[in-house]
């Protein structure tokens, strides 16, 4: 049966607002913390947490502190990050603490992870950008031995040398917690199928023919490596009474998030370059992304991404964004889904 995750999106204001006062971060960590409570009350099936740095509409950064809040505050859904960035971390260290939430969570943990796209990151934690990709592989290859070996043992690497790596206690899955990897380009998606238990895939505006060609990749590398496919779409939204209500609430919150990921290369940045008349509610419709409308737009459109994958083993959805909508807002959509969407769908 499909899973369906829920993203308490670490966003908490505009972008380059001024930096938030102590209360203001501890308010919203609260509503973050709130927003986890109602997806798992209302039948999803796991939380997932972003990582990001050094920007003031973040105002939760690091996404393994919010994860043990999360794995306290729930009791059934499963944890997750969608995604983090191993290349930031000492690998030692993040094994310990992942271990550790595995086990607070008595083993409720999905590791999303990927290289990282955004340079600013890398820049603030001192890490350079251009050894990601190498940084990411030789961690996760120390993060899956610690996790899965008895007694200490030395690795010596291209970027790590440890002489006594003994992470204990092990995480409390058996034989460890499942690492999906999200990833957009065809490298990064031979990746994700080559080493990972599933693939956390985040399309936006892509041509449909782009996005099978991206699962044939991702299909092909899991089967060479003798893996079963796992994939994960995350997908934006907002439950309505009607399409044109979604879109007065959510379209245009949604207009200005595409124009960041133009900004840092994640989207059509050649095309974006025509200025903001480029940016269009007829382009989202016609890509019919973001989904937005009434349960029955929601189920059509949850069952067309099913078939252009060939098959979504899960989903991951978020309904607010740094300008909005309100907590109240977000709170009544997240029920909505959980009671009108999610069980239609599942049957």
């Amino acid at each position: 049966m499909v899973q369906f995750g829920y993203m308490p999106d670490t966003h908490g204001g505009p972008y380059n607002q001024p930096e938030p006062t102590p209360q203001m971060s501890a308010d919203f960590a609260a509503q973050l913390l709130d927003e986890a409570a109602a997806a798992e009350k209302y039948g999803f099936d796991a939380v997932f947490v972003p990582e990001r740095h050094a920007r003031t509409e973040c105002m939760f950064p690091s996404p393994l502190p919010l994860m043990a809040a999360i794995a306290a505050r729930t009791h059934r859904v499963k944890i997750g990050t969608d995604i983090m960035m191993p290349p930031l971390y000492n690998p030692v260290h993040l094994a310990q603490t992942t271990a550790l939430i595995d086990v607070l969570s008595r083993g409720r943990l999905i590791l999303g992870v990927g290289v990282g796209y955004h340079p600013d990151y890398f820049k603030h934690l001192g890490i350079p950008f251009k050894q990601r990709e190498g940084r990411f592989e030789e961690t996760l290859e120390i993060l899956l031995k610690a996790w899965t070996t008895a007694g200490p043992f030395a690795h010596h690497g291209k970027y790590f040398n440890f002489d006594a790596i003994h992470v204990t206690p092990k995480p409390f899955q058996r034989p460890r917690p499942p690492i999906w990897i999200g990833a957009f380009a065809p490298k990064s998606i031979a990746r994700a199928g080559r080493l990972a238990d599933g693939w956390s895939m985040a399309p936006f505006l892509d041509p449909i023919e782009n996005i099978k060609t991206q699962v044939s990749i991702y299909r092909e590398a899991a089967a060479k490596a003798g893996k079963k496919p796992y994939i994960s779409l995350f997908r934006d939204g907002w439950l309505a009474s009607s399409k044109e209500e979604a879109e007065r609430i959510f379209g245009r919150l949604w207009i200005e998030e595409w124009k960041f990921y133009t900004k840092w290369g994640m989207l059509d940045a050649a095309d974006a370059a025509q200025g903001d008349a480029y940016y269009s509610f007829d382009k989202l419709r016609r890509y019919g992304y973001p989904i937005m409308g009434n349960a029955a737009d929601w189920l059509e459109a949850l069952d067309r991404w099913d078939r252009v994958v060939g098959g979504v083993d899960s989903f991951v959805l978020r309904v607010r964004l740094p300008l909005g909508p309100s907590k109240e807002q977000v709170m009544e959509c997240i029920q909505r889904l959980g009671e009108e969407v999610l069980p239609k769908f599942r049957r």
